[in-house]
């Protein structure tokens, strides 16, 4: 008989890894992608949301979903907004000029 998988929350995963500094100056350090990846999937974990559910509700499929919450799919704005609406977020697209990198 196998033996079948346990799932683990999200809330396990990051459980007081936000407070370590070395994963703080890793997720700082990230690609863009990987921590909206993150984000998505902690806001749709906080909205008690399938990964399924939140891909019916913006009109595509759960495996497109699960591809953005492991950063491996290239997202619109058209698509991050769908996102944002259903998660009951807003959505923050900005420009900062990072001091030290003048030209």
């Amino acid at each position: 008989m196998k033996k079948s998988k346990a799932s683990v929350s999200l809330d396990e995963v990051f459980a007081g890894s936000e407070k370590d500094p070395r994963w703080k100056a890793a997720y700082e350090k990230a690609d863009i992608e990987v921590r909206l990846a993150i984000q998505i999937a902690k806001a749709r974990a906080k909205a008690h949301m399938t990964q399924g559910q939140l891909a019916k509700a913006i009109g595509t499929t759960q495996s497109v979903i699960c591809r953005i919450e492991r950063a491996n799919q290239n997202l619109t704005l058209k698509t991050l907004g769908k996102i944002a609406s259903v998660l009951h977020a807003d959505l923050i697209v900005q420009l900062r000029h990072h001091p030290g990198l003048s030209r």
